[in-house]
């Protein structure tokens, strides 16, 4: 059995998809389908998204959530997908700066290595700006708070999605009205990435 437990924010909890309630459910989805076909290999998913949620949350639950969840003689897999609320501006500065970001997610990330889970570290997806949007994200800190997470994915060793790069070009047509969350199309973008990029690093089959 494998348990794969995806830490995030409102994005991984699915807010604006309509249809299949987001990349996390539909990979939920997915595995299912595939025990149901082959009554072997079971594949749960946890979503563990939470709307607004920084890493400053994310450190606070990390570790319970995490061994409450973890198999004990089985394997174990973490996405963690934050900064889309790190970044948000609210009076010139960002919500998490850049260092305590880091730190966070590092203090996540040798918990769960420590119990010999594989991690994999999902980077920030581009936004539009808005300059009506109170709390607003910037795409040039994207890219600094990007370079941290490819930096902390190769310090520790562990597996690194860029989802930025596939959508940063077509952005328009993945997210909703508000610039941030992505539509249904852009949740199964998602999706597809992040089931490519856990199955061929990993003992699962498809």
């Amino acid at each position: 059995m494998t348990h794969i437990i995806c830490f995030g924010d409102s994005i991984t909890r699915g807010e604006n998809d309509s249809d299949k309630g987001g990349w996390a459910d539909r990979l939920k989805a997915h595995c299912m389908k595939l025990f149901l076909k082959t009554r072997k290999d079971e594949i749960c998913i946890f979503n563990m998204g939470i709307g607004g949620e920084t890493t400053e949350g994310l450190v606070k639950r990390f570790a319970n959530e995490f061994n409450t969840r973890l198999l004990k003689d089985g394997n174990n897999i973490v996405t963690l997908a934050y900064g889309a609320n790190d970044i948000a501006l609210l009076n010139g500065k960002n919500a998490v700066s850049l260092e305590k970001f880091r730190d966070n997610l590092n203090l996540c990330i040798e918990h769960a290595l420590k119990h010999n889970a594989t991690v994999y570290l999902i980077n920030i997806l581009p936004v539009i700006e808005d300059d009506n949007n109170i709390k607003k994200r910037l795409l040039k800190d994207i890219l600094r708070y990007n370079d941290i997470l490819l930096s902390i994915a190769q310090k520790q060793d562990i597996h690194f999605i860029d989802v930025y790069s596939k959508f940063d070009i077509v952005k328009e047509n993945l997210l909703t009205y508000d610039g941030v969350h992505p539509n249904a199309e852009g949740h199964e973008k998602a999706f597809n990435l992040i089931k490519e990029a856990i199955f061929s690093k990993s003992q699962l089959t498809t």
